[in-house]
């Protein structure tokens, strides 16, 4: 049940959970992953890691009280605010404001490149109607 607007407005027409695969790390990632704290970086993780090819300076973990990080093309060093994995392209799509209904073609690279290079949707439409009052 949605438990507020927001979800309420993208989970209204939608039949299903689309786009929502899960990228598998292997246990090493998943071990250096756990050790960043909610909406960290790696400058959170031991100094030993810092030089391993494992981590990247661009890690963070998403807040979980606060907004997101941009959601970008690759989306492969943000971290999901509460599991130990990199968000899939259906939550990156909601933090995007597109609709649960809204169906992303393709493999999970095309689809996170479709979510990173759009216009949030609800964004889009809030320029429209201001912009409407001047035409």
């Amino acid at each position: 049940k949605p438990q507020n607007e927001f979800q309420y407005l993208m989970r209204k027409n939608s039949k299903g959970v689309f786009n929502h695969q899960i990228t598998i790390h292997n246990e090493k990632t998943i071990e250096i992953i756990s050790l960043v704290p909610d909406g960290g970086n790696y400058k959170n993780l031991p100094k030993e890691l810092h030089q391993t090819r494992k981590v990247n300076i661009a890690w963070t973990r998403l807040y979980s009280q606060k907004p997101s990080f941009t959601i970008d093309t690759g989306h492969n060093h943000h971290f999901h605010y509460e599991f130990d994995r990199v968000p899939t392209a259906r939550e990156s799509a909601r933090l995007q404001s597109f609709p649960d209904d809204y169906i992303f073609n393709g493999g999970k690279t095309s689809q996170l490149k479709q979510i990173g290079n759009a216009v949030p949707p609800l964004l889009a439409k809030t320029i429209a109607e201001e912009l409407n009052k001047y035409i």
